[in-house]
């Protein structure tokens, strides 16, 4: 079943995410990136940081809140998504510390070959409304009956 066309345009619920040092180090860890200035305080602040900085990926963290409540809106199961693309447009980076808030929009939702393909916006802001990030995701949904193909 098609997702409906008159979810476009849906924005869900701020969620906050306060940036810790050991999130950071663990995806750092993660997607192998040995650069200091994701763990190590001295050599962020001699490239000008007040504390160290997360990767640049590690904004999916608190998108993935945005997401969340999108999917459960629309009842998509992750299991039947395809995520096509992903970009970050950032303002600044993140820093530990930083309490973020993410706000989530249902931008577009097209037809392809059966499938919807789902257009997300995810504002991520810092607590004193300073734009940070936005990011932007296409989602393939495949549909229901083919789930388990």
């Amino acid at each position: 079943m098609a997702i409906d066309p008159s979810a476009v345009g849906r924005v869900y619920p701020p969620q906050p995410y306060e940036v810790s040092r050991e999130k950071v180090r663990e995806f750092a860890d993660a997607i192998g990136d040995p650069n200091a200035i994701y763990v190590d305080v001295e050599v962020a602040r001699k490239y000008g940081h007040r504390d160290v900085v997360a990767p640049p990926t590690f904004v999916m963290i608190p998108v993935m809140r945005g997401f969340d409540l999108l999917m459960e809106d629309l009842g998509i199961e992750y299991a039947r998504v395809v995520h096509v693309d992903q970009r970050f447009s950032y303002s600044r980076p993140l820093i530990v510390g930083d309490r973020l808030e993410t706000t989530t929009t249902l931008d577009a939702i097209r037809q392809v070959a059966g499938n919807d393909l789902l257009t997300i916006r995810n504002d991520v802001r810092g607590a004193d409304g300073d734009e940070v990030c936005v990011a932007q995701a296409t989602l393939l949904i495949r549909p229901e009956e083919s789930a388990d193909a």
